[in-house]
């Protein structure tokens, strides 16, 4: 069976949610967070393997989210996240100030590199790309605004898990299921900290291959007014490339866009959340 992933806090025996919510609110919404870039469609079956809800409780959950329009059917009983529930994750974001005050900065450090440039903010235990300005070459990742990555492996992820406080990085990494990506993904708890300690030295993250097979980048952490990172700005390259070069040639550029985009946040009071 399916590791049970959300809703958060449901359970077989109808538990009620935590905090004092309402049970059918969380279990609809922990239905639409099961949807992602490894699973974009689900069964009435996978669903209720996922949550532990029974199939009849979990069909009258997708027949009311379908017909509200926050669901989609692909085929009989597969579904798809609908336009209603597209549209509430674009108000999110561009209700952020962030991503517009980046983005001429983005643009900036695209055409000095050359490669694709990501914008992404934390979301425990996952980072969530805002803005994502694409490289010439074809091969780039199949990644979109609103996609997910842990953030255990990403560079973006680890550039703002670095320069956390110890008791924050240490309640995220409680909840992060360390997930092998690729052969080079770090899943190792150990291996993890002492890179976040690397990446606080440096002042950068490297990724070298551990979300895909052939892709590599370097992330820089951008800081609120809070003094705290609130976005990651990272270049990703899909075509050969050495390590040498991500830290000689294309880290100086990403860690001086984060700044620019940190220093212009500060003044001008942003931060997200």
């Amino acid at each position: 069976m399916p590791q049970r992933l959300t809703p958060a806090e449901t359970s077989r025996n109808g538990a009620k949610a935590e905090g004092g919510g309402i049970q059918s609110v969380s279990r609809a919404l922990g239905i639409l967070e099961l949807f992602g870039e490894q699973r974009p469609t689900l069964s009435t079956t996978e669903i209720a393997a996922l949550t532990g809800l029974n199939r009849a409780t979990a069909y009258r959950f997708c027949h009311t989210l379908l017909d509200l329009g926050y669901l989609e059917e692909t085929s009989p009983r597969r579904y798809r996240p609908g336009l209603k529930a597209l549209s509430l994750a674009q108000a999110a974001l561009s209700s952020r100030e962030l991503p517009d005050l980046a983005l001429p900065h983005l643009r900036a450090l695209r055409t000095s590199t050359g490669e694709t440039v990501n914008l992404a903010l934390l979301d425990p235990p996952d980072v969530i790309y805002v803005s994502r300005l694409l490289s010439d070459n074809l091969l780039a990742l199949r990644l979109f605004v609103g996609s997910r990555l842990p953030a255990s492996s990403s560079s973006l992820g680890r550039a703002m898990l670095a320069f956390l406080p110890e008791e924050e990085l240490r309640r995220i990494l409680g909840k992060q299921r360390m997930v092998k990506l690729t052969e080079q993904t770090i899943t190792n708890r150990k291996e993890l900290l002492e890179e976040l300690r690397r990446t606080r030295e440096r002042g950068y993250a490297i990724n070298d291959q551990q979300v895909a097979t052939g892709v590599r980048g370097v992330a820089a952490p951008i800081f609120g007014i809070s003094g705290r990172p609130v976005a990651a700005v990272n270049v990703s390259v899909v075509h050969p490339v050495t390590l040498e070069q991500l830290e000689q040639e294309l880290a100086p550029q990403v860690v001086a866009t984060a700044a620019t985009i940190s220093e212009l946040a500060t003044q001008l009071a942003v931060d997200v959340g």
